[in-house]
């Protein structure tokens, strides 16, 4: 009676793009392809990932702006922190001796500098 027309195809008939990052394999039964991860890429990806992290942990510590002595004692203070040590006393005595070894270093320069003056 009615020339009606035919019903549109299904989305699933339609032919997909491969995913980014994968490689089509075809399939010698005539089934649409599979897609496997191309691992040489993401290998690639990783070993980038890497060797900027080792470059940029590098030129941090090449350029920080403390001594060498300065920074490996902060870097094992934040350490002890991230452990969850809750032994802030030892950690108080530590920056108390420093202090103390800095001001006897400034009070001998201090005293040289008069005894080489009288």
């Amino acid at each position: 009676m009615f020339n009606t027309p035919s019903p549109p195809k299904p989305a699933a008939s339609i032919p997909k793009a491969p995913p980014p990052g994968s490689v089509p394999q075809p399939k010698s039964d005539g089934l649409p392809h599979e897609t496997v991860p191309d691992w040489n890429n993401i290998g690639l990806f990783t070993a980038g990932v890497a060797v900027g992290a080792v470059l940029g942990a590098v030129v941090a510590l090449l350029v920080a702006p403390s001594s060498g002595d300065e920074t490996r004692h902060s870097i094992a203070r934040r350490v002890r922190n991230l452990r969850g040590s809750d032994d802030v006393w030892d950690e108080l005595a530590e920056e108390l001796e420093l202090a103390a070894a800095e001001r006897e270093k400034e009070a001998k320069e201090v005293s040289d500098l008069v005894s080489a003056g009288s």
